[in-house]
C-alpha cells in the first residue's frame, strides 16, 4: 500500500472506506466507532504500513485487542480506555574535567507505559494528571517497566500483557474508592476526567545516534582543560549529552503514533569562592537538535573564558543590599524571568485538591479567562511549530503532543487578557478539549513569544528604571543582566527543582549577574549573592515596560528539556531582593594543587 500523506479530506467515502478497512484488518483488531467516523476521515501523517511493519507496534496492537475484549474481573466493568506508550532513549555521556576525560558512556532504555481505565469519561479510575511521559523528558529513568530493546514480537508483547494486567486490576481498585470517596464527599460541577478527542494517524521514523564521538571527547577534553590556568575556580566540569528519543503510542480510540527526536546539550560548570568563603557557580549552555548544530570550539573557548572572567568579577564583588523596588531584567534575564511564571501560570490548573500543582493553593488563574491578569502592554503567544526566529534555531518544538493530539498555536495573553490555556486530555475549565500541549499527561507550554506593545529601545528603560527609583526615594535600582543555569539542568534525569524554590510560596530565582545602578549619575556596580522573590501573578501584573527588540532565549522546561522563549527586556515595577545570608563554607585548609602548577 503506497504512503498515505496527511490529508484534511473532507468527505472522500472512498478514503474513509480504505483507511478503516486497513486499520480493521491490523492484528490490533477493529477501532471503536468514533465521532469522526460519521463526516470525515482521520488526519494521517506518515507512512500507514508502518503499522504493520514495526514490531513494536504489532505487539502493542495484539495485546490491545485483547485487554479490550478479554480483560474483565468478575462484577467489575471492563476497560473504557486503553492506552499504550512505550519509550525508547539512547544516549551518550561525555563528562571531562581539568584536562581529562572523567567517563563517557551510552546507555540505552525502553519502557512500556500502560494507561488502562475503568469507568467513563466524565468519572474514571484516573487520580492525577500525567502518567505517559514526555518524549524528551525524565520520564526514562521512572516508572514504566522496561521491555526488550530488540525487536522480538513475543518478550515485548509478555511485558505489555503482564503490564495490562496489573494496570487494570490496580484501575479496579482505584475506582472502587474514587466512588466511595465522592459518595461521602460529592463534588459538584465535576469537568469529567477525560476530554474525548478526535482520532489522530501521526507516523515518523525512528531516529538514531549518529556523530564522532572522539571528536565530542577531545572538545570535552578541550574546554575542561582552560580551567587548569585558574586555581582559584574549586570545581569545574564540561558535560556533553546527546540522545535519541523514540515513542509508540496507540489506545483504543484509534489514536496511532510514532515519533522520533534528537537533543543536543553541552554544558561548562563552574565555582568560585569569595574571600568571606561564599561559593557562587556559573554555567553556559550550548544546546541543539545534533553536535553539528553547536557553535565551534573556538567559539565555546570564548565562552567559557567569559565565564570564568565573571566568576573572578563576583568573587570580587561586594554583596547585595536588601531591596524593594523596580528592577530591569535583560533579554536574557528575562527570557528565565517568563519561563518560570508563564509555563505553570499558563498551563491548564487541575481541579479540585487543596495543592494545584505547582501552587499550595487554588491556581491564581483558575475561572479568569477572559479577564485581565497581566500588564496591558503584554503578549504571550505558544508557537510549538515555531523552529527559527531571526537566524536562530528554536528548541522546544512538537507537532504532536504526548497524548498524540496535534499542537495548536495559542494566543494564551492577549494584551493582558487571560485567553485560554496549554491543555492535555486532563479537562481545564473554560477551555473545550485539547489543545494539543500535552507534556507528560499533563498541559505545558512549548515555544513562548512574550511582546511588549509598545516597546523601546534599552537606553530608555534603564532611564525610565532611574526615574521610578528617584520618585521613590532609593538611591540604587537594580539590574539583572543574567541567571546561570543550573548546574545538571539539562539532563534526563533533573527538575527545575534546582533553579527555583519554594514553589508553593513564590519563586526564589539566583542571578549570576546582578548590577546595582546609582540613581544620581547612572554608574553601575556588580553585587553578589542576592536572590529575587516573586510571585507568579504578581510578576505579570507589574510589568511596566519592555523593549523593542527581542531575543530568542534558551531556558529550561519541565523534565530538563531545553526551550527557547522569545522575549524582550523587561521592567517590572516593584520585586524583592533577599541579601545574602550570613552563613559561608570555610575554605579548604591546604590550597589548590593546581596553584603550584601554575607556579611551573
Amino acid at each position: 500500500m503506497k504512503a498515505l500523506k496527511y490529508s484534511k479530506a473532507k468527505s472522500p467515502c472512498t478514503i474513509l472506506v480504505s483507511l478503516l478497512a486497513l486499520l480493521t484488518g491490523l492484528s490490533g483488531g477493529p477501532l471503536v466507532a468514533p465521532a469522526w467516523a460519521e463526516d470525515a476521515a482521520p488526519s494521517v501523517t506518515g507512512d500507514i504500513t508502518r503499522l504493520e511493519k514495526d514490531v513494536v507496534f504489532k505487539a502493542m496492537l495484539d495485546e490491545q485487542k485483547r485487554t479490550v475484549d478479554k480483560l474483565k474481573l468478575e462484577n467489575h466493568p471492563k476497560p473504557y480506555f486503553v492506552q499504550y506508550k512505550v519509550l525508547e532513549s539512547d544516549s551518550v555521556y561525555i563528562n571531562a574535567a581539568y584536562g581529562s576525560l572523567s567517563s563517557s558512556t551510552r546507555s540505552a532504555s525502553r519502557r512500556f507505559y500502560p494507561d488502562i481505565r475503568v469507568g467513563d469519561y466524565a468519572l474514571d479510575s484516573s487520580k492525577s494528571q500525567g502518567g505517559l511521559g514526555s518524549l524528551l523528558g525524565d520520564s526514562y529513568l521512572s516508572g514504566g517497566v522496561s521491555v526488550p530493546l530488540e525487536d522480538d514480537y513475543y518478550a515485548i508483547r509478555q511485558e505489555i500483557w503482564l503490564s495490562s494486567d496489573k494496570a487494570y486490576k490496580k484501575a479496579v481498585e482505584s475506582f472502587e474508592a474514587k466512588k466511595a470517596e465522592l459518595k461521602a464527599n460529592p463534588v459538584s460541577d465535576s469537568l469529567g476526567d477525560l476530554t474525548k478527542e478526535k482520532p489522530v494517524i501521526y507516523l515518523k521514523p525512528a531516529v538514531s545516534l549518529k556523530f564522532d564521538k572522539k571528536t565530542w571527547e577531545e572538545n570535552a577534553v578541550k574546554l575542561s582543560a582552560l580551567f587548569l590556568k585558574h586555581p582559584e575556580i574549586e570545581h569545574s566540569l564540561v558535560n556533553f549529552n546527546y540522545r535519541s528519543a523514540n515513542a509508540w503510542l496507540t489506545n483504543n480510540e484509534g489514536f496511532r503514533h510514532s515519533d522520533g527526536q534528537l537533543a543536543t546539550e553541552l554544558v561548562v560548570s563552574a565555582s568560585i569562592r569569595s574571600k568571606d568563603g561564599k561559593p557562587y557557580s556559573d554555567s553556559v549552555v550550548f544546546a541543539g537538535d545534533t553536535p553539528k548544530e553547536l557553535p565551534s570550539l573556538a567559539e565555546m573557548e570564548t565562552s567559557v573564558k567569559d565565564m570564568i572572567k565573571r566568576l573572578y568579577d563576583v568573587a570580587e564583588a561586594p554583596l547585595a543590599e536588601s531591596y524593594s523596588g523596580p528592577i530591569l531584567f535583560s533579554e536574557e534575564a528575562a527570557g528565565t524571568l517568563m519561563n518560570t511564571v508563564l509555563s505553570k501560570l499558563l498551563s491548564g490548573p487541575p481541579e479540585g485538591g487543596s495543592e494545584s500543582g505547582f501552587f499550595k493553593k487554588e491556581h491564581p488563574y483558575r475561572n479568569q479567562i477572559g479577564k485581565r491578569v497581566a500588564s496591558r502592554l503584554v503578549t504571550v503567544v505558544d508557537d510549538p511549530a515555531a523552529t527559527e526566529y531571526k537566524g536562530s534555531k528554536l528548541l522546544g518544538n512538537f507537532e504532536v503532543d504526548d497524548d498524540g493530539v496535534p499542537a495548536q498555536k495559542l494566543t494564551l495573553i492577549d494584551k493582558g487578557v487571560l485567553k485560554t490555556f496549554c491543555t492535555s486530555r486532563v479537562p481545564t475549565r473554560g477551555v473545550e478539549g485539547s489543545n494539543g500541549h500535552s507534556g507528560n499527561g499533563s498541559g505545558t507550554t512549548s515555544v513562548l513569544f512574550v511582546t511588549i506593545d509598545p516597546g523601546v529601545k534599552t537606553k530608555v528603560l534603564k532611564k525610565r528604571l532611574i526615574s521610578m527609583g528617584k520618585d521613590e526615594g532609593y538611591e540604587h535600582v537594580y539590574y539583572v543582566k543574567r541567571f546561570a543555569p543550573a548546574l545538571g539542568l539539562f539532563s534526563l534525569s533533573s527538575s527545575l527543582s534546582s533553579l527555583f524554590s519554594s514553589l508553593g510560596k513564590g519563586v526564589t530565582l539566583s542571578p549570576s549577574e546582578l548590577y546595582k545602578i546609582n540613581v544620581k549619575n547612572g554608574k553601575e556596580e556588580l553585587v553578589r549573592g542576592g536572590t529575587i522573590a516573586l510571585e507568579p501573578r504578581r510578576v505579570m501584573r507589574e510589568i511596566v515596560a519592555g523593549g523593542a527588540d527581542d531575543k530568542a532565549v534558551l531556558v529550561a522546561a519541565r523534565g530538563g528539556r531545553t526551550v527557547s522563549v522569545v522575549v524582550p527586556a523587561l521592567l517590572v515595577r516593584d520585586l524583592d531582593i533577599k541579601e545574602p545570608g550570613k552563613q559561608s563554607r570555610k575554605p579548604p585548609i591546604v590550597p589548590n594543587p593546581l596553584i603550584m602548577k601554575s607556579d611551573q
